[in-house]
């Protein structure tokens, strides 16, 4: 057998190693923090349990990914999120493929590509990502598969290669409609490469983007069968329609991605934005610049003109991590390298154990204070639901708010099957007006519980109204939530 070279450490092991201790460490940190899931995450659950091309504001790879996670690891917080906590790691090993691919004849490739996987793997954004199941963990993987594929097929010009970029780029879509921006990303490098400037002239690149929009087909003809829900919401939530020129949305978003990407990491992009001359000369560093900068640069415009939330551009910061984390190595920064890491585990810690070290240290959280207090409660609201349920044998489970019907239908099951929602508006707004109206089978008997006074309303609304005791949740000294509950039946619409 060939022993390595002692000059030569083995990056991948090393890298692997280190992913596999990240991934039991959150693993561990999740079983102990039992942390309650997202009204998102409740949502997407609820998707999974009818597997379909669409869903009425996301594409349908995120409840696939749970349909698999809880069939394989049961219907507890963990099984909803085994996606996220296997797909980030996954992301990161693809990235290190990237940039051992592009950097093999530079003296350190190896070391550039190692370092790059791992510090991606402990982003800040990573870090509490591999704790959700969101829509961007799948996009960053399929975002580096393509970008693997697009530094594979400029290099070979193979058709499998340009034929795996439109497959990612495809499935990419069936993740998060932004990836659509990779394109943007690839027009770029196209245009500033001198020596790439003639495959806008050859048939690749289109035959890819063929591939990518056949593999999208059903969620577009998904959507055609649904007034094109989905692309009225994503047009909705941009609020392009709404008067333009926002700094003080512009300067939160410039801010939150120093949160996003980590502080270090962020200075070293932006001075790489404003000083490009390490990589304007060098086409492998121009490639990971076209495909962090310019769909960076295009969310910065988004947020001065409407507005954009601190994840939206997260995809940039696949390149982004290999761009910064070569160009120090290049440079001889490795002092930047290890004061990331450091800084990147330190927020872990914070993000894991920040109960723990709050009980340590003696001290007590508020709503305010505790950055999970948005999602307390809801486990302990669903246990009484439950019991409301129970207690009224054929009475259905009826809410009016999104969120709250979401969790609701989470933690009260399985008491909350054959829930309802409420919504005499009649405006479709989210899935559950669009599939589970109480207006499709309103007759029988609801237990309705809502956050919201609604005494007067409610007696137009339904044949019978019988107001139950509310349920109240002391669930921090400052925060004790209250939820009225009611027992209606007959609905008949306002």
């Amino acid at each position: 057998m060939k022993m390595p070279r002692l000059d030569s450490p083995p990056y991948a092991f090393w890298l692997l190693l280190s992913l596999a201790a990240l991934t039991i460490w959150r693993l561990a940190a999740a079983w102990h923090g039992h942390v309650e899931l997202y009204a998102d995450e409740a949502q997407y659950w609820i998707w999974s349990l009818q597997p379909d091309w669409g869903y009425y504001s996301k594409p349908p790879m995120v409840a696939w990914a749970i349909y698999l996670g809880t069939h394989l690891f049961g219907d507890g917080e963990m099984g909803v999120r085994a996606a996220a906590a296997l797909t980030y790691p996954a992301t990161a090993w693809a990235l290190f493929l990237l940039v051992r691919r592009l950097f093999r004849q530079a003296p350190r490739g190896e070391a550039m590509a190692f370092w790059t996987g791992l510090i991606f793997a402990t982003l800040p954004m990573t870090s509490l990502g591999s704790q959700l199941i969101t829509t961007d963990a799948l996009l960053l993987l399929f975002w580096s598969l393509a970008l693997l594929c697009t530094a594979s097929a400029l290099e070979t010009d193979r058709w499998r290669n340009w034929l795996g970029l439109g497959l990612a780029v495809g499935l990419g879509l069936l993740a998060k409609y932004s990836m659509v921006f990779f394109a943007l990303g690839l027009v770029a490098y196209l245009l500033f490469s001198p020596a790439q400037h003639h495959r806008l002239r050859t048939p690749q690149p289109y035959v890819a983007a063929v591939v990518a929009l056949l593999v999208a087909l059903p969620n577009i003809v998904w959507n055609a069968n649904h007034q094109y829900i989905s692309f009225q919401h994503t047009a909705e939530i941009s609020q392009l329609d709404r008067s333009l020129f926002h700094p003080t949305a512009f300067f939160h978003f410039f801010l939150s991605q120093f949160a996003v990407f980590g502080p270090t990491l962020a200075v070293g992009l932006l001075w790489l934005a404003l000083r490009p001359q390490p990589w304007r000369n060098d086409d492998r560093l121009r490639l990971l610049a076209a495909f962090s900068m310019a769909p960076l640069a295009a969310f910065l415009g988004l947020a001065l003109l409407s507005r954009a939330f601190a994840n939206w551009a997260a995809f940039a910061y696949a390149a982004g991590t290999a761009l910064v984390v070569v160009a120090w190595l290049q440079r001889g920064h490795r002092g930047w390298i290890v004061a990331t890491l450091i800084l990147n585990l330190l927020a872990a810690v914070a993000i894991y154990h920040l109960h723990d070290l709050s009980a340590t240290l003696g001290v007590q959280l508020s709503r305010k204070t505790d950055p999970y207090g948005r999602v307390t409660g809801h486990r302990a609201l669903g246990l009484k639901v439950a019991e409301q349920l129970r207690a009224h044998p054929g009475a259905r489970l009826l809410a009016e708010d999104r969120k709250l019907y979401a969790l609701l239908r989470y933690y009260a099951r399985p008491y909350s099957e054959g829930a309802r929602f409420l919504n005499p508006g009649g405006h479709i707004g989210n899935h559950f007006a669009l599939s589970e109206n109480i207006k499709e089978a309103p007759s029988g008997e609801f237990l309705l519980v809502s956050r919201y006074g609604l005494d007067a309303q409610l007696p137009l609304w339904f044949g019978k109204v019988t107001p139950l005791p509310p349920i109240r949740l002391p669930l921090y000294p400052d925060y004790a939530p209250v939820y009225n509950v009611w027992l209606v039946k007959d609905y008949r619409g306002p």
